[in-house]
C-alpha cells in the first residue's frame, strides 16, 4: 500500500511539472489504455482529445521543431497514396470515409512525444496490463458459457474474438517484455499475474493468427535481450499445449501446420484472388474499403466464401485495395522501422532496464503484429491498431538518442 501511495504521489508531481496543455495529452493517452480494453468509442475519444491537445500545444509549450517525427516521410507517402486511391475509386466518398483511419498513425507520434521517460513508459504499460487483464478475467469467467469450440470463443468486451485476440497479442508481448528482459532492478512480481490471465484469454479465442505472433514476438524478446532459455521454455509451452490442453485448444494448433485445413486451403484462395485483383489494378487499386464490392467477381471458383470485406493478409489486402505505391511506402515503414530499433537496441545494452524495456517491447509487437498480419488483416482492426501504434512508439519515446556505455 506504501508503493501504491508513492507510486501515485510521483505521478502527482509529474502533472505538476508540465504544462496544461500536456497534462491533457498525457491523462488523455493514460484515459485512452485504461478505457481501450472495454470500450472503442471511450478509448477513440480519450485519443482524439490527446493527440488534438498535443497538436495544439506545438504553438507555445512544445513547437513544432522540438518535436520528433521519425519515419514520418514513408508513412505521408502511404497517406498520399491512400487518398490517391480513395479518390480514383468508384464511389470516392465511401472510399474517403475508410481512409479516416490513417488519422490513427497520430497515435504513435504523440506517444513518442508526450511520454518523456521510462517512468511514465512502465507506467502507461503497467495500467494497460491492469486493465486488460481485468478485460479477461471477464472473458474466461464471465461472457464465455459453455464449452470452448470454434463456434463459441473467448471475446471480451470486443465485438469478434479476432480482434480481442489481436489486443491481447500487443498487451500480451508488452508483459513479456517486461518480465523476461533481464535486469539487476527489482521488478513488480504482480506482473506476472495480469500476464497469466491475458495469454490465458488468448488461448481461448482460438485465433491461430494472434497465436503464431505471439510466438514470434516472444522470440524476438529472446534474441534481442539475449535470454537462451526463453527459446527452450517456448518450445516447452508449445508441447505442453498441444498434449495437455483442453482438446479443443491443442486441435486448434496441431491445425495450424496442417496445409489441408479448410480455413488454410480458404485463405489460399483468397490470397490468390486478392493477387488477381492487384495485377487488374496494380498502381492505385481498387480504393480502400472496396474488396466486399469487387471480390466477388475474383472468388475462386473453389471458394466457399463469394463475398468477403477483407483478404486475412495485410500486404495481399493493401496491395489490392490501394497499389504497388501505397503497399510500398507501408513496406518503407517497417523496414525503417526494424533497422532504426535494432540500432537502437545495440547502441543502449547498458541501458537501465526501463529503456531496454521500451525498445525490445517495441520491437517484439512490431514483429508479432506484422507476423500476425500474415493470415489475418489486423492492419484494419482499429482497435488493435491503435495499441500496436503507442506501443510501438515506446522505443522512440524520451531520451533514445542517447549512447550507454556503462
Amino acid at each position: 500500500m506504501h508503493k501504491l501511495k508513492v507510486y501515485f504521489s510521483e505521478l502527482e508531481e509529474r502533472f505538476r511539472r508540465r504544462s496544461p496543455a500536456s497534462r491533457v495529452a498525457f491523462g488523455g493517452l493514460m484515459g485512452f489504455v485504461v478505457t481501450a480494453p472495454f470500450s472503442i468509442s471511450l478509448a477513440q475519444i480519450f485519443v482524439f482529445t490527446a493527440v488534438v491537445t498535443w497538436l495544439a500545444s506545438m504553438t507555445k509549450a512544445a513547437p513544432l521543431v522540438t518535436q520528433k517525427f521519425p519515419l514520418w516521410m514513408p508513412w505521408l507517402f502511404f497517406a498520399l497514396f491512400t487518398l490517391a486511391s480513395a479518390f480514383h475509386a468508384p464511389d470516392s466518398t465511401k472510399s474517403l470515409i475508410k481512409s479516416r483511419e490513417l488519422t490513427q498513425i497520430m497515435i504513435f507520434y504523440l506517444t513518442l512525444n508526450v511520454v518523456r521517460d521510462d517512468w511514465e513508459a512502465l507506467w502507461l504499460v503497467k495500467a494497460l496490463l491492469v486493465a486488460t487483464s481485468t478485460s479477461a478475467l471477464y472473458a474466461l469467467g464471465v461472457s464465455q458459457p459453455g464449452t470452448l469450440s470454434l463456434a463459441n470463443r473467448a471475446s471480451g468486451f470486443f465485438s469478434i474474438y479476432m480482434t480481442f485476440g489481436g489486443f491481447l497479442l500487443v498487451a500480451g508481448l508488452l508483459a513479456l517484455s517486461y518480465l523476461l528482459v533481464p535486469t539487476r532492478e527489482r521488478k513488480s512480481v504482480w506482473v506476472y499475474a495480469p500476464t497469466l490471465l491475458i495469454l490465458t484469454a488468448l488461448m481461448t479465442t482460438l485465433s491461430r493468427s494472434a497465436w503464431i505472433g505471439l510466438v514470434v514476438g516472444t522470440a524476438v524478446i529472446a534474441v534481442a535481450s539475449r535470454r537462451k532459455m526463453v527459446g527452450l521454455c517456448l518450445a516447452l509451452v508449445a508441447v505442453l499445449v498441444i498434449f495437455i490442453a483442453p482438446h479443443s485448444i491443442s486441435r486448434r494448433v496441431k491445425s495450424i501446420v496442417n496445409p489441408q485445413d479448410k480455413t488454410a486451403v480458404e485463405r489460399i484462395n483468397m490470397w490468390q484472388s486478392g493477387v488477381n485483383m492487384f495485377m487488374d489494378k496494380k498502381l492505385l487499386g481498387f480504393g480502400p474499403g472496396r474488396i466486399k464490392y469487387d471480390y466477388a467477381r475474383y472468388a475462386s471458383p473453389d471458394a466457399t466464401k463469394k463475398s468477403l470485406s477483407h483478404l486475412h493478409n495485410n500486404v495481399v489486402q493493401l496491395a489490392a485495395e490501394r497499389g504497388i505505391f501505397a503497399l510500398g511506402a507501408w513496406i518503407w515503414v517497417w523496414i525503417g522501422y526494424f533497422v532504426m530499433v535494432i540500432l537502437r537496441i545495440r547502441d543502449t545494452k547498458d541501458a537501465p532496464f526501463g529503456t531496454r524495456f521500451r525498445m525490445i517491447g517495441g520491437l517484439a509487437v512490431a514483429a508479432g503484429f506484422l507476423s500476425a498480419g500474415m493470415f489475418e488483416y489486423n492492419f484494419g482492426d482499429s482497435e488493435v491498431v491503435m495499441l500496436m501504434f503507442m506501443a510501438i512508439a515506446m522505443p522512440f519515446a524520451g531520451r533514445t538518442n542517447e549512447v550507454y556505455s556503462g
